[in-house]
């Protein structure tokens, strides 16, 4: 065999790996949440509108203490670094749950309150 096709061979080897490792990434099924409260330096707290997720990725009811709004199955965004810039406070989006957590972004020290339970999730 020579070394071009060698070459191409591995390459092609290669990206179906890094493929197949993304997917990886992601489990269960599509659900439908809301940009509940976008605080100060991506402290984001999401509510699950529709699907499931299971009680320890939620809390029941969380009230934030700055504008005394009670919200209902609250999470912290556990990855912010990945969440699209465009969703505005009040937007409902889909996702996905996700084990990928990269916060390797630019993101201040201030601190809002937000749920203490969080979660990672990629926005389809």
């Amino acid at each position: 065999m020579n070394t071009s096709l060698r070459k191409i061979i591995l390459i092609g080897i290669s990206f179906s790996l890094f493929g197949f490792q993304c997917e990886k990434n992601l489990t269960g099924p599509i659900l439908k949440g809301k940009l509940a409260v976008n605080g100060i330096c991506s402290n984001i707290t999401i509510t699950l509108l529709e699907g499931e997720l299971e009680q320890n990725q939620f809390e029941n009811r969380w009230t934030d203490p700055v504008t005394g709004v009670t919200h209902q199955k609250a999470f912290r965004l556990a990855n912010p670094c990945q969440f699209p810039s465009h969703i505005s406070e009040g937007d409902e989006f889909y996702f996905r749950v996700s084990t990928r957590v990269d916060n390797n972004c630019a993101t201040c020290q201030a601190f809002y309150p937000t749920p203490q339970t969080a979660l990672a999730i990629q926005v389809e």
